[in-house]
């Protein structure tokens, strides 16, 4: 790993860090990003990462379960190789979506929970519901523009296939 990269995969890993993630998930997160090959066993990680395997393996729990990595096995090789497939941030961003769909439903019951009280005393929970609400809204309708904005671009640029918004 390059000085460049190295400074990337540390600010990826403190910025994460910074959001209750871990920085080391943050790092892994970034370096496969932009590693080659795209696909890395987990010593291929604690190696450039300068990490133990217990480290990558946690990482590896926390990138996988938000579903921004991949890992799997080749055929007659026991070692697992973690990557992130193409669309993961969409299918990250899509999942976002119904997180946002749960929380405004559950806030909603937050209101109902305050409704004898007069508006000042409801204004956080009526606040935090329709904020939730306007995301839900609105989340969809930005997704489908940018995919619509990235087929663009890459029709433009090198021909490639479109991509699509996850169902």
């Amino acid at each position: 790993m390059d000085e460049r990269q190295s400074g990337f995969v540390e600010e990826m890993g403190q910025y994460l860090a910074s959001l209750s993630m871990t920085p080391m998930a943050g790092r892994m997160l970034a370096w496969l990003l932009i590693c080659d090959p795209a696909e890395q066993t987990a010593a291929a990680l604690a190696h450039d990462l300068q990490a133990s395997r217990g480290a990558i393996s946690g990482a590896a729990r926390v990138l996988e379960s938000a579903g921004f990595i991949r890992r799997g096995r080749r055929r007659g090789d026991r070692r697992e190789y973690f990557s992130i497939p193409p669309g993961a941030i969409r299918n990250v961003l899509s999942g976002a979506g119904a997180m946002y769909h749960r929380m405004a439903v559950i806030a909603s019951h937050g209101i109902g929970v305050v409704a004898d009280l007069p508006p000042p005393k409801r204004e956080r929970i009526e606040e935090f519901h329709d904020f939730l609400a306007f995301v839900e809204q609105v989340f969809p309708t930005l997704l489908q523009e940018y995919v619509a904005k990235r087929n663009a671009t890459r029709a433009a640029t090198d021909g490639q296939a479109e991509l699509q918004v996850p169902a």
